[in-house]
């Protein structure tokens, strides 16, 4: 089987990067270059490519709180052996 990579466009909003197999992040189902730009950078953080800032294109709305960060809050809250509540 051929396995051929392409590399794709990171979905974050002005971002210039490419996005390999090798540095793939993924959010809901869309590729981006960097953790950073998954999570549409919380605290303003920048783009790991100094050529790079689509950090100044995504709103300060956008970026309070990332599904990342949802998911850690979630699994740290709720252990497993705690019962889901009726």
């Amino acid at each position: 089987m051929n396995h051929t990579t392409t590399d794709l466009p990171c979905a974050c909003p002005g971002c210039s990067c490419q996005v390999s197999q090798a540095a793939l992040h993924q959010r809901n189902g869309k590729a981006y270059c960097s953790q950073a730009c998954a999570d549409l950078h919380p605290r303003g953080q920048a783009c790991p490519s100094a050529e790079c800032h689509c950090e100044s294109n995504v709103q300060v709305q956008d970026r309070a709180i990332s599904d990342s960060q949802l998911d850690e809050a979630i699994e740290e809250t709720f252990p497993a052996s705690d019962p889901i509540s009726p």
